[in-house]
C-alpha cells in the first residue's frame, strides 16, 4: 500500500492519492468505502448498485462480525487470483476487512487478557491473535486491521482505556511477528478512548515497529459503532483527533470508522483524516430518513434529511431531492416512499438505499474538489448552517421515531 499526498493546507486537510495493490488504481482521498454486511451492501445487489449507485469501482468494507462464517469457504475459494471481492458478487473491486460492523452498536464486556469478543449474528466468539490470523489468511482481504480492544468511549473509566491500550499492545507483538505470513496490507491500531495519554502510548508501540510493518493507521475506540457516532460530542473527539494526527507520519493513511455525520466526517478531514465510510447512509436508511443535506452552494435552504415515515408526505409528488439525479429522484416520489414504508415492502429500503448512498458518494466528490481549491471551510460552513443561521442537526438517534429492528417494517426487517 502506498500514499502520497497531493496537497496538503493548514485549514483544508489533505488530499492524496492511495495505491492500495501494486498495478491497481490510484484512489483520491479523503476516500468513502463502502460498508457491507455479509459481503453485501445492504438491500441493493451487485447489479443494481452499478447500474444505479455507482459505475466506477469502489473499495468495499468487510466486517469480521458479519463474514467470520464464511472463513473456511474462502479458504477454498482463495486460489489464483480470485479473491474475497469475487466471491461476494463484486470482481475486481477492493476491500478492507475491519473487525466489527460500524453501522451497529457493538456491546460491552467480554474482554479477557488474551481473547478479544467478536460478537456475530450467532452470538459472541471468542478471538485470539492466532484465530484472527487464521482468518485473515483465509480471506485474503487487501487491507485488514490489527486485532485491537476498541471496547471504549467518552464515558469509559481511566482503569478500563489502559487495559485497552495493554491488551491490544499484546495482540499486536503476535499480528506483527506473523504480518509477513500474509500478503495483505496492515493497518496499525490506535487505541485509548479520549485518553491523550493512553493514545499517545499505543502510537508510541506502533512506532516502535520496523517502518514496513503496516501500511496506516486505523482510530478506534471512540464509540460503540451503530448510532452511538452520530451522537458525539466533538468538542471532545476533535482535540484527541488532533493530538494523535500530530504524532503520526505524513505518509501513512489514516482510517476512522463509523457512522459519522457529514459535519463531523468535514471535521476530523480538517484534521488530517482520510478514509471514511458508507455506515451513515445505511443508518438513515435503516430509520427510514433520506438524505438531503446540501454541498453546493444555492438559494435554498435545505434540512440534513427528510423524515419518511411523516404523514405530511401521504400526498407530496415532488422527488426525495430536487436536482439530485438518482434513481430514485428521477422515478419516484415523498408519496410513494411513504406508501412503502406504510404497507411495509421491501422496495421501500431499496430505494432509499439508492439515493442515500449516490447523495454521500457525490458529497464525498464535492469534498475533495473543495479541497483541490481549498475551499473546504467554506464547504464545512455550508453543511453546519445550510444557507441559514442556525445550526442543521445531523444527528439521526436525535431525530428519529424508530430505530429498532421490533419496530422497523417487515420489509425493512427482512432485508437485514
Amino acid at each position: 500500500m502506498k500514499f502520497a499526498i497531493e496537497r496538503i493546507t493548514k485549514n483544508s486537510g489533505r488530499l492524496g492519492q492511495l495505491r492500495i495493490r501494486d498495478g491497481g488504481p490510484e484512489l483520491r482521498t479523503p476516500l468513502l468505502m463502502q460498508t457491507t454486511k455479509g459481503g453485501s451492501i445492504p438491500w441493493l445487489s451487485a447489479d443494481v448498485f452499478e447500474s444505479h449507485v455507482s459505475q466506477r469501482p469502489q473499495v468495499l468494507q468487510f466486517t469480521l462480525s458479519t463474514m467470520d462464517q464464511m472463513a473456511e469457504a474462502l479458504a477454498q475459494w482463495n486460489s489464483g487470483d480470485r479473491g474475497v471481492s469475487d466471491y461476494v458478487g463484486f470482481p475486481g473491486n477492493l476491500n478492507v476487512l475491519l473487525l466489527r460492523d460500524p453501522c451497529e452498536t457493538t456491546p460491552s464486556g467480554g474482554n479477557d487478557r488474551d481473547i478479544l469478543p467478536l460478537f456475530t449474528r450467532r452470538g459472541r466468539e471468542s478471538l485470539t491473535p492466532e484465530r484472527y490470523m487464521e482468518m485473515v489468511a483465509s480471506i485474503k482481504p487487501d487491507i485488514y486491521q490489527g486485532l485491537c480492544d476498541a471496547d471504549t468511549n467518552a464515558e469509559s473509566a481511566k482503569k478500563r482505556v489502559q487495559k485497552s491500550v495493554d491488551r491490544t499492545e499484546k495482540f499486536m507483538h503476535y499480528i506483527y511477528e506473523q504480518r509477513g505470513k500474509v500478503q495483505s496490507s496492515l493497518l496499525a491500531p490506535i487505541v485509548g478512548g479520549y485518553n491523550t495519554f493512553a493514545r499517545t502510548q499505543s502510537i508510541k508501540h506502533a512506532r516502535e515497529q520496523p517502518a514496513d510493518s503496516y501500511g496506516g493507521y486505523i482510530l478506534e475506540g471512540f464509540h460503540t459503532n451503530g448510532l452511538t457516532a452520530t451522537t458525539l460530542d466533538t468538542s471532545k473527539l476533535l482535540p484527541i483527533v488532533e493530538h494523535c494526527v500530530r504524532q503520526l507520519e505524513e505518509d501513512k493513511p489514516r482510517m476512522v470508522p463509523g457512522a459519522f455525520t457529514p459535519l463531523t466526517t468535514l471535521e476530523l478531514i480538517e484534521q488530517g483524516m482520510d478514509i471514511f465510510d458508507t455506515s451513515y447512509a445505511y443508518c438513515a436508511s435503516l430509520n427510514f430518513k433520506a438524505l438531503t443535506f446540501s454541498f453546493v452552494q444555492d438559494s435554498k435552504t435545505h434540512v440534513a434529511f427528510l423524515d419518511v415515515t411523516d404523514d405530511a408526505n401521504k400526498e407530496n409528488f415532488s422527488p426525495l431531492l430536487r436536482n439530485c439525479s438518482c434513481l430514485t429522484c428521477l422515478k419516484h416520489t415523498r408519496s410513494y416512499l411513504h406508501h412503502l414504508y406504510k404497507t411495509n415492502e421491501l422496495l421501500g429500503p431499496i430505494l432509499l438505499m439508492i439515493h442515500n448512498l449516490h447523495h454521500y458518494i457525490s458529497f464525498f466528490e464535492a469534498i475533495r474538489e473543495s479541497m483541490a481549491k481549498d475551499k473546504l471551510p467554506e464547504l464545512t460552513e455550508l453543511v453546519r448552517k445550510q444557507n441559514g443561521d442556525a445550526q442543521v442537526d445531523y444527528s439521526i438517534a436525535a431525530n428519529t421515531k424508530v430505530i429498532s429492528k421490533a419496530t422497523m417494517g417487515k420489509g425493512f426487517a427482512a432485508a437485514m
